[in-house]
């Protein structure tokens, strides 16, 4: 496998994560043209509601593409988040950086070729298999109280799983992590497109320092290459990203996003 086939399935899995998001909930919609991709979330929250194009070739110019990003989500009264490829979008990214758009994050996107050795949980830890609703609540709750750290509210997390059974399909496989038989950590694998993208990984404030999230993202990515997976990706946040080198997992690229207005 080459470098651009490794970067073409990892931006049309990430994509696919998008799509994903707006069917756990309700009051969501998706809209699609040519290399265009506009996902309306759950939450008026800007980090729910996304803009990326898609493919091999960018397709739409960076001007046509920000123009109908703001018509679709200035219908839906939301500002938005555009996502950039870096290693195709560069007339998307110096369109944003004309328009001096607000630059939210700069993101390693990482992978990893291989299954990693398990290693032994903590004392009075337990990693299970999310396969009830019940379940799907204490994995949102996670997310929830662990995705303020990010400037996520609680509010747009929760967002996010109002559809506990739309979560419950056989391509994604999730864990959450229970301490003392609460839940305290989370993530979860999404399989698309011969490959699995690990998302929305999280630890609780009270259960940090413990490697409870490097627990989870080895399960859920050990599992996808049981299920097939050519490869595994996730993109990093600033405190994940030194747990995912040590894990083995390489960056290939960064995807950059943007705070966008549609007013």
């Amino acid at each position: 496998m080459n470098q651009d086939e490794l970067l073409f399935l990892s931006d049309l899995n990430l994509a696919e994560s998008y799509r994903e998001d707006s069917r756990w909930s309700t009051n969501t919609d998706i809209a699609e043209q040519d290399d265009m991709l506009f996902v309306c979330g759950a939450s008026t929250f800007p980090a729910v509601n996304f803009a990326i194009r898609v493919g091999r070739k960018p397709q739409t110019p960076p001007e046509l593409f920000i123009s109908q990003a703001k018509e679709f989500f200035a219908k839906r009264k939301r500002s938005f988040t555009i996502t950039v490829r870096k290693h195709i979008d560069q007339d998307l990214l110096a369109k944003c950086e004309e328009l001096k758009l607000m630059k939210l994050a700069d993101i390693p996107g990482m992978f990893i070729k291989k299954t990693l050795e398990e290693k032994p949980l903590p004392d009075g830890v337990t990693l299970k298999h999310v396969t009830t609703k019940a379940m799907v609540n204490d994995y949102a709750e996670v997310v929830a109280l662990s995705f303020t750290t990010l400037g996520m509210p609680e509010e747009a997390s929760r967002s996010i799983f109002s559809n506990p059974n739309a979560f419950l399909v056989p391509h994604i496989y999730a864990v959450v992590a229970y301490k003392d038989n609460k839940p305290a950590s989370c993530a979860f694998a999404l399989l698309s497109h011969g490959i699995a993208g690990i998302y929305y990984v999280g630890t609780v404030e009270t259960a940090r320092g413990m490697g409870l999230a490097e627990h989870c993202v080895r399960a859920v990515g050990n599992t996808a290459f049981k299920f097939g997976a050519r490869f595994v990706i996730l993109q990093a946040s600033p405190y994940g990203e030194p747990v995912y080198k040590r894990m083995g997992y390489q960056e290939s690229t960064r995807y950059i996003r943007y705070l966008c207005r549609s007013r």
